[in-house]
């Protein structure tokens, strides 16, 4: 692989723009991840975004609030692109189901990232690497402007989706961030609020119902320092771990069942992640073999699932012991 930096990575895309472009991203895609995707592929002339398994229902949600809802997501890697462009990922593992057709790409790979440099042993592969960066769609609107790329409204406010889901309630911003958000604004013509009002997703009255019914019977443990709560949930794991880590958890995990599968949500307290070296992501997708499934996402939030299996507790054990080896000795108690 190649580090590059922005000039570097404008050139390559500026390059490739009439090229046969693939552009994907992690495994479980959430809404940067996705954003960067969108909004970078309207660059080119002919490129296709792929996700390897699923995106995030708020992923979804929200580009189709900000009018994608034309766009069409595939799940099947082009072996005939002539590019191949990552966004919110730094390595192939992270890719589920893309990760060996990746290692045997043979055309050019762009790497665009705002997390740890992982090194990827291929050479082919250019990497963008940038840890000042809020998030990849902070990344690629910095990316895009430095293409001359005019953005409609919609495209706006997609990145401005992309960068606020993920600054942790704009705890993870830095000046840029609010520069960013600031000039999205102007282009989108809009004010923060509505961005907000259009990411915000109220379930119905019997849906909250049960949420608040899954967070007052879940478990409340006090694990290394760390406020762990965990539980069932009647329809939406991630609903359910959402809301404990918004009154006060520091950990949640929560599973949910329906006739054919079982699911795993879990969610991590911004900063946590960095302080504790802890990346959801990557355990989730280690552990996904123990429900016979895959797993995958974010450092504060990834999920899980597979074929209703027996092995659930199994889970939830091998997933608190990753966290406590982590998180030993190192929180105030």
């Amino acid at each position: 692989m190649e580090k590059i930096g922005l000039d570097a990575l404008s050139f390559l895309i500026k390059e490739n723009k009439d090229k046969r472009v693939l552009i994907t991203f992690h495994s479980i895609g959430d809404t940067d991840s996705v954003a960067s995707a969108v909004s970078l592929s309207k660059y080119f002339t002919n490129a296709r975004v792929a996700t390897p398994d699923i995106i995030t229902a708020n992923a979804s949600r929200i580009l189709k609030r900000m009018g994608f809802e034309a766009l069409g997501i595939g799940n099947n890697f082009d072996p005939d692109a002539e590019l191949a462009v990552l966004t919110d990922v730094n390595n192939f593992e992270d890719c589920g189901e893309f990760r060996f057709q990746l290692e045997g790409f043979r055309g050019k790979i762009i790497v665009i990232d705002h997390h740890s440099p992982k090194e990827i042993q291929k050479e082919n592969a250019l990497v963008f690497n940038d840890e000042s960066y809020n998030s990849a769609a902070s990344i690629v609107f910095a990316l895009l402007k430095k293409l001359d790329q005019k953005l409609e409204e919609n495209t706006a406010m997609l990145l401005l989706a992309g960068i606020i889901s993920d600054s942790a309630d704009l705890r993870n911003s830095t000046p840029s961030t609010f520069t960013q958000i600031g000039e999205l604004l102007g282009i989108a013509h809009v004010e923060y609020p509505e961005v907000l009002e259009k990411m915000e997703h109220v379930a119905d009255a019997a849906a909250r119902a049960k949420t608040m019914t899954d967070i007052t019977s879940a478990k409340v443990d006090l694990v290394e320092g760390l406020l762990y709560v965990h539980g069932k949930a009647h329809a939406h794991a991630n609903i359910a771990a959402d809301a404990a880590i918004n009154i006060g958890a520091d950990v949640a995990l929560f599973t949910a069942e329906d006739a054919k599968e079982v699911s795993f949500s879990a969610r991590l307290r911004a900063p946590l992640d960095r302080r504790l070296d802890i990346h959801l992501g990557r355990i989730m997708k280690s552990l996904g073999s123990v429900i016979n499934g895959n797993g995958g996402g974010h450092p504060c939030a990834a999920g899980a699932y597979g074929p209703l299996s027996t092995n659930a507790d199994e889970f939830e054990k091998r997933f608190l012991d990753e966290i406590i080896k982590r998180a030993k000795g190192k929180m105030i108690r």
